[in-house]
């Protein structure tokens, strides 16, 4: 018994040790995000780490970036506490992750303090979102200093893009953000939300009269690209404008002008991409962490600066250097014992080329070299350095260390080009040539559960089932996957009638699939096809079926023939009771009477020879 005992002491001991072990182990992103599991926000150990994250709360309603609030040190508590009266930070998605994480325990503890906090700094967003044309800076209040950085709009590190999804969050009232404020409070974060897409919209880059991407800051007065950081040059930048891109394509009904704005920026990108190139991990020569260029098929990469070019560049650079010559700030650098000094204005105008335009920017961003702050370097792999006019060796490429620690360049476009855009092309096309139909669209991104085996739920009530209980199982590019040769059933809510499907997707293998049944017909291998893959990448087609004819209600029935697919089906649904469309069990005893329809344009008897009328005549 005494044995038992111990083992059971021992246990618990391990169990709260492991406990402990996995919440120490995590980052705080982590934590906020849910790594906790689902129940752990309702337990007293969170709610010990929500009260830390009210004791450090900036007085205006943020945080501050890069702190571990789950396992801060007695010191590092006592100073952010010390310190609440200074700026709050939206980098690095400092503030809003914190809401995110206030947001799962007090929707498990109901504890009103944690709401408090959460709206407190909801003010926060709205009210610093006013104070720079509709976007954010890294933080609030902007700083005194009006040459700095901080007050600008920024795009860097997917800023814009992560205060907009919260705000998003937050004004669809589900989930986490379900009443976490009011609706008063919600109809202000649309306002701000509607007034962040329009600053998106101005701040798209004027590429000689073509719309291109975005810059990672942007001037609140004139939206025009500005620099960062002494590395981050006015330019057009692929990182950013890639998430950001991938965001807009997620919002419900777009206007023309942002899908206007979306369309010129994909084209812009795809235009300026380096084909048949990915970058690569490695350790060099000197056994130092290195990154390179390599040749890979299939593979492409962009700037994460990229310089603009003709009268929009000369504009947009000659701003830029007037501001440096203004600030009048120089650094200097001792070289063999003589020191040399430059202004921002030298070290920029005497390394940009105009020649280079469109070409990846580089920079070298460390304080052991001040002079090569705002230099323009074209070079990302090893290049001789050059001597200045000073009489100085002065860098001409990045430095391993510039090259391992930031992503210059990447592939951070190719599948917002490749595969979510024409994902997005092909719904808006939908969306455009719908009229009066309604469209409810079966996706990954629709998706909502699966209450039993074989069901699959989606949003507006529509759901999927399948005798065989296939799990419901995710596709690329939003698509949901569809087994062979298995019989799948669309299940419409009552008063909708299906009058036109799309299926767009793809074979999941290198043989064709194709729709083999829809509706009741049945379609041949030649007839609505799904290729088979190229070189292992999905092939995507469209296809539409018009039933206006015979509209469906209540159940929809399709498979998919030979090979499994990824498909997201779009129906054009219409009200069935404004057009007379009801289906009514049949009272034909013929064998072959599949349904009988009744409708504005009378009875429909829908045999499988055909649609015929109540009288026996064809039905048209």
């Amino acid at each position: 018994m005494k044995k038992i005992f111990l083992i059971i002491l021992v246990a618990i001991a391990f169990g709260f040790n492991a406990k402990a072990a996995t919440l120490s182990s995590l980052t705080w992103a982590n934590v906020c995000s849910g790594g906790m599991g689902d129940d752990w926000y309702g337990t007293d150990e969170a709610m010990k780490v929500a009260d830390i994250v009210l004791s450090v709360q900036k007085t205006n309603g943020g945080w501050m970036k890069n702190d571990q609030l789950h396992k801060l040190t007695a010191s590092e508590l006592a100073a952010l506490q010390k310190s609440r009266g200074e700026h709050s930070c939206f980098d690095n998605y400092a503030t809003t992750q914190e809401m995110r994480f206030l947001a799962r325990v007090y929707q498990k503890t109901k504890v009103e303090k944690y709401r408090t906090a959460f709206q407190k700094a909801v003010s926060l967003i709205i009210t610093a979102g006013k104070g720079l044309s509709g976007g954010w800076g890294q933080y609030w209040p902007l700083s005194t200093d009006k040459y700095s950085y901080q007050n600008y709009i920024t795009f860097n590190d997917d800023l814009m893009t992560n205060m907009m999804k919260i705000l998003a969050d937050i004004i669809g009232n589900k989930g986490l953000f379900v009443d976490m404020v009011d609706e008063d409070v919600r109809a202000q974060c649309q306002t701000a939300f509607d007034k962040a897409l329009q600053c998106v919209i101005k701040c798209q880059v004027d590429d000689n009269g073509t719309k291109s991407a975005w810059c990672a800051q942007h001037d609140p007065k004139d939206f025009l690209p500005t620099e960062g950081r002494p590395h981050e040059l006015p330019s057009i930048s692929g990182s950013e404008s890639a998430t950001l891109l991938s965001y807009l394509m997620t919002l419900d009904d777009p206007s023309e002008e942002l899908q206007e704005c979306i369309t010129s920026a994909v084209e812009w990108l795809d235009k300026h991409r380096i084909e048949g190139k990915a970058i690569e991990d490695f350790t060099n020569s000197d056994g130092l962490k290195d990154r390179r260029v390599i040749d890979k098929e299939g593979s492409s990469i962009w700037g994460r600066f990229i310089q603009i070019g003709g009268e929009s560049g000369k504009a947009i650079y000659q701003k830029f250097f007037n501001k440096l010559k203004e600030r009048g700030k120089s650094r200097s650098y001792t070289y063999n014992g003589k020191t040399y000094t430059y202004t921002e204005y030298e070290i920029a105008t005497a390394s940009y080329d105009e020649s280079k335009a469109y070409q990846p920017i580089f920079a070298i961003y460390t304080n052991d070299y001040p002079h090569l702050f705002y230099r323009f370097l074209y070079n990302y792999a090893d290049s001789e350095p050059v001597v200045d006019s000073k009489g100085l060796p002065v860098a001409t490429s990045l430095m391993a260390g510039n090259r391992a620690s930031y992503q210059y360049l990447g592939s951070w476009c190719q599948n917002v080009i490749e595969v979510e855009y024409p994902a997005w092309k092909q719904k808006m096309d939908i969306k455009n040539a719908a009229g009066d139909a309604t469209l409810n669209e079966l996706s990954n991104s629709t998706y909502e559960s699966s209450p039993s085996t074989g069901t699959w739920n989606f949003a507006n009530g529509f759901s999927i089932s399948n005798s065989k209980s296939k799990a419901y199982a995710k596709g690329v590019s939003n698509a949901v996957k569809y087994s062979a040769g298995v019989p799948f059933t669309i299940n419409i809510p009552e008063g909708q009638a299906v009058i036109k499907a799309t299926f767009y997707g793809y074979s999941n293998y290198d043989s064709d699939a194709y729709i083999s049944e829809f509706n009741g017909t049945n379609y041949t291998s030649t007839d609505y096809v799904f290729p088979a893959k190229d070189n292992g990448s999905p092939v995507y087609v469209t296809h539409t079926i018009d039933i206006s004819d015979n509209p469906a209600t209540g159940t929809l029935p399709f498979t998919i023939a030979n090979k499994q697919c990824g498909v997201i089906i779009t129906l054009y649904c219409v009200d069935s009771s404004a057009t007379g469309i009801r289906e009514v069990e049949s009272g034909v005893k013929a064998g072959n009477v599949v349904k009988k329809t009744i409708s504005d344009k009378g009875i429909m008897i829908t045999t499988q020879d055909g649609n015929f009328n109540a009288a026996g005549r064809r039905f048209f």
